[in-house]
């Protein structure tokens, strides 16, 4: 009996737990629950003797449907439902394949205790990687609940990208269930405490020398504003009807409100002005007048312009454009967003095809520019393209859905080494330099006439990452498939 009640606490503790880990409409978001659920239910997993498996994946389906619900509102009826459901399911059945391959394969693994605790956190890294790379979710799925801790620490994503936060923290779980293992006994679990130790030990101290050796203290700046067109009653346009009814914008009163904000931009000495991602729509036909007016505007007040437009096709789908235009009026970039938030007919897809898989830059006197759009940047594959063309600053304008409540993606920036500025429509803007420190930050529906500036560094840093790329995640796809071999041919002989 009190076994059976002891795996019912573990059971309530790891998946209540778990619940606080993501953004919910129902849950506070509490950072430090990614690191601690895992304890409790890798602990109940592996101490489960009857339907360990089975329980543990209801677990994961209960409490994301929970945490999860209603968090994309497309109708508010049954839409909603499905998507929601099926969206939280396949989340669920993705973090709880690591906990059922553990269950598997740990006990069959007879090697020393230090190599055993690297089983799990090989196996979480290996499948979120391996999920990142094509799928239905955004490719850093983890990205908003295992790039904690102090800044200094964050750092290591320019050694490691995100992976290196996945692996890194789901050994605390590995390595805090191997002590539960040996009753806590620090003589027993020695050596794996002292690896363990080193290890955060090594990337703390990495990661203070690289915020002192690198700051951005004595770079040369350049002055920029982020543009969000507010609305003017407060409420934002609901993207799914934007889609479902191919909306365009007014498009006197758009341009007009787009000249305004340049012109507060140039006399306020900006020299580049990023606009919202749909900051304006338009049918197809008005694409050519578009241009030609966001040339003019460029070229009188003498700054660099990007705007995220989009245009409806009359007889196939239109596209998500992203444009950057030189103070001479010159069109630098005109980008088409690769990864579209919907699938089928639900969201962009539905109106949008995508672009080509290419980040475009430009180069200027204040750096190299690189453009991306919202989602786009949630592939770290895909921006990492921007590293390996030594992109200085990144412009990614972004429509939030649902609303942001915290500067998202800024992980991309200390990866690759560049600047990152993201104005933001129904969420956070914010602008961020290479090694994380928030600049500016602004909310849309906090902010009067939707203007935030910032002096950013016009010139980045290389990083190992931008260079290397995901060698920690292939690195963990080949250590799950050697400790899945090893455990099953221990099995036959």
């Amino acid at each position: 009996m009190i076994k059976k009640n002891t795996q019912l606490i573990l059971f309530i503790l790891g998946f209540g737990i778990f619940m606080f880990s993501r953004r919910s409409e129902l849950f506070p978001t509490i950072g430090c629950a990614i690191i601690i659920a895992p304890i409790f239910i890798l602990r109940f997993i592996r101490k489960q003797e009857r339907h360990a498996i089975a329980l543990t994946f209801v677990g994961f389906l209960l409490s994301l449907n929970i945490a999860l619900f209603g968090l994309f509102n497309l109708d508010g009826g049954f839409a909603t439902l499905i998507t929601n459901f099926i969206r939280s399911s396949l989340l669920g059945v993705l973090f709880f394949i690591p906990y059922m391959i553990d269950k598997l394969i740990y006990r069959r693994v007879k090697l020393p205790g230090t190599i055993r605790t690297l089983v799990f956190p090989i196996m979480v890294t290996a499948i979120l990687f391996l999920s990142s790379l094509e799928g239905p979710f955004d490719g850093d799925v983890a990205k908003d609940i295992y790039a904690q801790g102090p800044l200094f620490f964050q750092q290591s994503a320019s050694l490691f990208g995100l992976w290196g936060f996945v692996f890194m923290f789901s050994w605390i779980a590995s390595f805090v269930n191997y002590l539960w293992e040996n009753h806590f006994r620090l003589k027993t679990v020695k050596t794996a405490f002292t690896v363990f130790l080193c290890a955060f030990l090594l990337l703390s101290g990495f990661g203070l020398y690289k915020l002192q050796a690198f700051s951005t203290r004595n770079h040369d700046t350049v002055k920029i504003a982020a543009a969000v067109l507010i609305p003017h009653d407060g409420k934002a346009v609901q993207m799914m009807d934007i889609f479902k009814n191919r909306q365009t914008s007014p498009f006197e009163s758009s341009m007009n409100r787009i000249e305004d904000m340049s012109k507060k931009a140039a006399g306020n000495s900006a020299r580049i002005i990023s606009f919202q991602e749909f900051a304006i729509l338009v049918a197809e036909d008005d694409r050519e007048n578009l241009l030609k007016q966001l040339q003019r505007i460029a070229k009188e007040n003498y700054l660099y312009l990007n705007l995220a437009y989009a245009y409806f096709a009359k007889d196939k789908k239109g596209r998500n454009m992203n444009l950057l235009i030189s103070p001479e009026g010159t069109v630098l970039i005109h980008y088409a967003k690769r990864y579209l938030l919907g699938f089928g007919e639900v969201g962009e897809t539905r109106v949008f095809q995508k672009g080509p898989e290419i980040i475009q830059t430009a180069s200027t006197p204040y750096g190299v520019i690189g453009v991306s759009t919202c989602r786009d940047m949630s592939f770290p594959s895909f921006i990492r393209q921007a590293g390996k063309k030594n992109v200085d600053v990144m412009l990614g304008p972004s429509y939030d859905f649902p609303k942001s409540v915290t500067p998202s993606y800024y992980l991309r920036a200390v990866e690759n080494g560049f600047s990152f500025v993201r104005p933001t429509y129904n969420g956070i803007s914010y602008t961020v330099d290479y090694n994380g420190n928030i600049l500016a930050k602004m909310d849309s529906e906090l902010s009067k006439d939707g203007m935030m500036y910032a002096d950013i560094p016009i010139k980045g840093i290389r990083t190992l990452y931008s260079r290397w790329g995901d060698w920690l995640g292939w690195t963990c796809v080949l250590g799950a498939l050697l400790c899945a071999i090893y455990a099953f041919a221990r099995k036959r002989l």
